[in-house]
């Protein structure tokens, strides 16, 4: 089985020494706010890719902020990375919400074979 490499998203600061960004470094509190209520949906429905034990405390606001992290199969980010789209306005990086947007419109426009799943009748 070939196991995908995916791309982390969603992960923030714990201290000075650490690697990753500020998650208030991304609020954009202009941004479009039904786009930005169609990346908390596609965020929202990811695969579960991993549990953890305990729950992961929202940067920003202290809140209990899951314990998942969530996949698409390209992307991978924690369950919690909703709440600070939604509730905080952190905007995700342009390409993801790219990519986001491409995967819901073509499965809005995809055809649909209804023989097959009819044909299974036993």
């Amino acid at each position: 089985m070939v196991r995908p490499t995916l791309t982390l998203l969603g992960y923030w600061s714990t201290g000075a020494a650490s690697e990753w960004p500020d998650p208030e470094d991304f609020v954009d509190h202009e941004w479009d706010a039904d786009e930005r209520e169609l990346i908390v949906e596609f965020l929202r429905r990811g695969f579960v890719a991993r549990t953890y034990m305990g729950y992961s405390p929202c940067r920003i606001c202290g809140a209990a902020n899951g314990a998942l992290e969530l996949s698409d199969g390209v992307y991978v980010w924690p369950d919690g990375f909703a709440h600070y789209v939604s509730d905080h306005d952190v905007k995700p990086p342009q390409e993801f919400i790219d990519h986001a947007l491409s995967v819901l419109e073509a499965l809005e426009a995809s055809d649909r074979n209804e023989q097959w799943w009819a044909s299974t009748k036993r």
